[in-house]
């Protein structure tokens, strides 16, 4: 449970640092539809991405700075911070995928614009079930335990679309480097939704392993 003021103050950062990292992937959706819509207005997009990723980090940054100032047991703030850097990742890989997408300019065809963008909603979907484990990692452990579930389901989805759409694209007449190059990119997008697990089960192992 958290008692103090300083670890109050922490869990409302955690909260903060969620929703900073949220925001990059709804501009990252922003981004994807834009582009495949042929609509300029994806370079904004882009724009938000980054400022979204840099918020997050700064709240990350102050987060650590809470925890070194003497938030939680010692025992426990390398768990706290290694939380922070795994939630961060998802930004940082929302910016990557952004990067992707605006600096190489892929040539996407028709026939995949739906699977990309369910499989981008796929991974929004897996990072919604964190902030259901945050919620309640001090409170609830089979309310955590139910949200990672949500978590795993929909990274398991991603995984078979994910594996579906690079079949798709390689049975397609298309050229071999277009081909790797959208593998590049099916590939980033899906790895939101594993690094979402991946925050998800080191929340888990946290919850666990505290004493009853």
């Amino acid at each position: 449970m958290i008692f103090s003021k300083k670890e109050k103050v922490v869990e409302k950062l955690f909260f903060d640092h969620y929703a900073r990292v949220a925001e990059s992937l709804d501009h990252l959706k922003e981004l994807l539809a834009a582009y495949l819509a042929d609509d300029r207005k994806f370079k904004d997009a882009s724009l938000r991405v980054h400022q979204s990723e840099q918020a997050a980090d700064a709240v990350k940054q102050e987060i650590e700075a809470k925890l070194y100032a003497g938030a939680f047991l010692p025992i426990n703030r390398g768990e706290y911070i290694m939380l922070a850097e795994f939630i961060d990742r998802i930004a940082n890989q929302a910016e990557t995928t952004a990067n992707l997408i605006v600096l190489t300019r892929p040539e996407i065809p028709d026939f995949l614009d739906d699977d990309l963008l369910v499989l981008l909603d796929k991974a929004i979907f897996s990072f919604d079930g964190v902030k259901g484990a945050l919620e309640n990692m001090n409170s609830d452990i089979e309310a955590v335990k139910e949200a990672i579930t949500r978590v795993v389901t929909f990274e398991t989805e991603a995984d078979r679309l994910e594996w579906e759409t690079i079949k798709k694209l390689f049975k397609s007449n298309l050229d071999l480097a277009r081909k790797l190059h959208l593998r590049e990119l099916v590939e980033d997008i899906a790895e939101i939704s594993d690094l979402a697990e991946d925050a998800a089960e080191r929340l888990g192992v946290m919850v666990v392993k505290r004493p009853i």
